[in-house]
Protein backbone atom coordinates (compact mmCIF):
# COMPACT_ATOMS: atom_id res chain seq x y z
CA UNK A 1 0.00 0.00 0.00
CA UNK A 2 2.67 2.41 0.44
CA UNK A 3 4.15 1.89 -3.07
CA UNK A 4 0.55 2.82 -4.19
CA UNK A 5 0.53 5.75 -2.07
CA UNK A 6 4.21 6.72 -3.67
CA UNK A 7 3.13 6.24 -6.81
CA UNK A 8 0.26 7.91 -6.84
CA UNK A 9 2.09 11.19 -5.19
CA UNK A 10 4.85 11.06 -7.91
CA UNK A 11 2.04 10.73 -10.87
CA UNK A 12 0.61 13.73 -10.30
CA UNK A 13 2.75 16.40 -12.01
CA UNK A 14 1.05 19.59 -12.26
CA UNK A 15 1.26 23.15 -10.31
CA UNK A 16 0.02 25.99 -10.82
CA UNK A 17 -1.66 28.63 -8.47
CA UNK A 18 -4.49 27.63 -5.90
CA UNK A 19 -8.14 28.36 -5.25
CA UNK A 20 -7.45 27.73 -1.33
CA UNK A 21 -7.86 31.05 0.68
CA UNK A 22 -5.42 31.86 2.88
CA UNK A 23 -5.79 32.86 6.23
CA UNK A 24 -9.33 31.67 7.22
CA UNK A 25 -10.74 29.15 9.11
CA UNK A 26 -12.55 26.28 7.54
CA UNK A 27 -14.68 22.92 8.79
CA UNK A 28 -14.11 19.42 7.13
CA UNK A 29 -16.59 16.84 7.95
CA UNK A 30 -16.20 13.16 6.56
CA UNK A 31 -16.79 9.87 6.69
CA UNK A 32 -14.61 6.53 5.71
CA UNK A 33 -14.28 2.77 6.13
CA UNK A 34 -11.65 0.15 6.37
CA UNK A 35 -12.20 -3.13 3.71
CA UNK A 36 -11.01 -6.60 4.25
CA UNK A 37 -11.27 -10.18 3.23
CA UNK A 38 -14.74 -11.94 3.73
CA UNK A 39 -13.33 -15.22 6.15
CA UNK A 40 -16.55 -17.05 4.78
CA UNK A 41 -16.14 -16.36 0.88
CA UNK A 42 -15.49 -19.79 -1.25
CA UNK A 43 -14.17 -19.36 -4.10
CA UNK A 44 -16.92 -20.47 -6.61
CA UNK A 45 -19.63 -20.95 -4.13
CA UNK A 46 -23.14 -18.78 -3.74
CA UNK A 47 -24.51 -17.04 -1.40
CA UNK A 48 -21.47 -16.39 1.03
CA UNK A 49 -21.23 -12.54 0.53
CA UNK A 50 -18.87 -10.48 -1.45
CA UNK A 51 -14.98 -11.18 -1.31
CA UNK A 52 -13.99 -7.47 -0.22
CA UNK A 53 -16.69 -6.51 3.06
CA UNK A 54 -16.51 -2.70 4.97
CA UNK A 55 -14.79 -3.90 8.17
CA UNK A 56 -15.41 -0.25 9.98
CA UNK A 57 -17.07 2.84 10.03
CA UNK A 58 -15.01 6.35 10.81
CA UNK A 59 -16.82 9.33 10.99
CA UNK A 60 -14.83 12.72 11.58
CA UNK A 61 -15.54 16.54 12.56
CA UNK A 62 -12.22 19.15 11.89
CA UNK A 63 -11.93 22.88 12.66
CA UNK A 64 -9.24 24.39 11.35
CA UNK A 65 -7.11 27.43 9.92
CA UNK A 66 -5.67 27.77 6.33
CA UNK A 67 -2.16 29.30 7.40
CA UNK A 68 -1.19 30.02 3.64
CA UNK A 69 -1.91 28.44 0.47
CA UNK A 70 0.25 25.48 1.40
CA UNK A 71 -0.30 24.80 5.28
CA UNK A 72 -2.82 24.38 7.23
CA UNK A 73 -3.65 22.93 11.19
CA UNK A 74 -6.75 22.07 12.96
CA UNK A 75 -8.42 19.66 15.77
CA UNK A 76 -10.84 17.11 15.32
CA UNK A 77 -12.97 14.79 16.78
CA UNK A 78 -14.32 11.17 15.53
CA UNK A 79 -16.77 7.77 16.38
CA UNK A 80 -14.85 4.80 15.06
CA UNK A 81 -16.76 1.59 15.23
CA UNK A 82 -14.49 -1.66 14.02
CA UNK A 83 -16.90 -4.57 13.28
CA UNK A 84 -14.59 -7.13 13.48
CA UNK A 85 -13.06 -6.45 16.95
CA UNK A 86 -16.77 -4.97 17.94
CA UNK A 87 -14.57 -1.87 19.17
CA UNK A 88 -15.89 1.68 19.60
CA UNK A 89 -13.64 4.57 20.14
CA UNK A 90 -13.50 8.11 19.93
CA UNK A 91 -10.11 9.81 18.83
CA UNK A 92 -9.17 13.74 19.35
CA UNK A 93 -6.66 14.60 17.63
CA UNK A 94 -4.44 17.64 15.88
CA UNK A 95 -3.71 17.67 12.09
CA UNK A 96 -0.95 19.70 10.51
CA UNK A 97 -1.62 19.30 6.67
CA UNK A 98 0.41 20.89 3.52
CA UNK A 99 -0.44 21.04 -0.06
CA UNK A 100 1.83 19.98 -1.82
CA UNK A 101 -0.06 20.51 -5.62
CA UNK A 102 -2.21 23.79 -5.72
CA UNK A 103 -4.56 23.82 -8.64
CA UNK A 104 -7.32 26.41 -9.95
CA UNK A 105 -9.68 23.19 -9.77
CA UNK A 106 -7.82 21.12 -6.76
CA UNK A 107 -5.37 20.81 -4.07
CA UNK A 108 -3.78 17.77 -3.36
CA UNK A 109 -2.09 17.42 -0.10
CA UNK A 110 -0.47 15.14 2.81
CA UNK A 111 -1.58 15.38 6.44
CA UNK A 112 -0.53 13.84 9.60
CA UNK A 113 -2.28 13.50 12.67
CA UNK A 114 -1.53 12.93 16.64
CA UNK A 115 -3.55 12.98 19.98
CA UNK A 116 -5.56 10.83 21.99
CA UNK A 117 -8.01 7.63 21.65
CA UNK A 118 -10.96 7.26 24.21
CA UNK A 119 -12.73 4.26 24.54
CA UNK A 120 -16.53 4.46 25.68
CA UNK A 121 -16.22 0.63 26.92
CA UNK A 122 -13.92 -0.91 29.94
CA UNK A 123 -12.82 -3.97 27.34
CA UNK A 124 -9.92 -2.14 25.88
CA UNK A 125 -7.84 1.35 27.52
CA UNK A 126 -7.44 4.71 26.16
CA UNK A 127 -4.19 4.71 24.22
CA UNK A 128 -2.66 7.15 21.51
CA UNK A 129 -4.06 7.61 17.81
CA UNK A 130 -1.54 8.30 14.39
CA UNK A 131 -2.59 8.55 11.52
CA UNK A 132 -1.15 9.87 7.65
CA UNK A 133 -3.55 10.81 5.15
CA UNK A 134 -3.43 11.74 1.34
CA UNK A 135 -5.86 13.15 -0.57
CA UNK A 136 -7.42 15.71 -2.83
CA UNK A 137 -9.70 18.81 -2.59
CA UNK A 138 -11.76 19.83 -5.25
CA UNK A 139 -13.08 23.12 -5.35
CA UNK A 140 -16.22 24.63 -6.44
CA UNK A 141 -17.66 28.05 -7.15
CA UNK A 142 -18.97 28.16 -3.66
CA UNK A 143 -17.75 27.73 -0.51
CA UNK A 144 -18.61 23.83 -0.10
CA UNK A 145 -15.58 21.52 -1.74
CA UNK A 146 -15.36 18.04 -2.13
CA UNK A 147 -12.75 15.83 -0.39
CA UNK A 148 -11.38 12.12 -1.15
CA UNK A 149 -8.74 10.96 1.07
CA UNK A 150 -6.88 7.64 1.84
CA UNK A 151 -5.42 7.52 5.65
CA UNK A 152 -3.22 4.61 7.38
CA UNK A 153 -4.38 4.91 11.40
CA UNK A 154 -2.80 3.24 14.38
CA UNK A 155 -4.53 2.77 17.39
CA UNK A 156 -2.48 2.33 20.73
CA UNK A 157 -4.65 0.14 22.50
CA UNK A 158 -2.64 -2.06 25.71
CA UNK A 159 -4.54 -5.17 25.57
CA UNK A 160 -5.28 -5.24 22.18
CA UNK A 161 -3.70 -8.09 20.05
CA UNK A 162 -0.02 -6.56 19.33
CA UNK A 163 -0.83 -3.26 21.50
CA UNK A 164 -2.22 -1.70 18.05
CA UNK A 165 -4.60 -1.95 15.65
CA UNK A 166 -3.56 -0.77 12.41
CA UNK A 167 -6.19 -0.11 9.38
CA UNK A 168 -6.10 1.45 5.77
CA UNK A 169 -9.05 3.80 4.93
CA UNK A 170 -10.98 5.27 1.61
CA UNK A 171 -12.69 8.11 3.19
CA UNK A 172 -14.98 10.70 1.37
CA UNK A 173 -15.75 14.22 2.66
CA UNK A 174 -16.86 17.73 2.51
CA UNK A 175 -14.61 21.30 3.09
CA UNK A 176 -16.28 24.38 3.82
CA UNK A 177 -14.21 27.86 4.03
Amino acid sequence: MKKLLLIFALTVSSYTQAQVKEKQPFFIGNIGTTFGINQQYRFGEDGNGPFITPKSILLRAEVGYQIDKRWSGSVSIGYDHHFTYSINSIPQFATIRYNFINKSSSAYFIDASYGRMWRPSNNFSNGNYYKLGLGIMSFSSSSWNGLIRIDYHRKKIAEFENGNLDSISLGIGFSFF
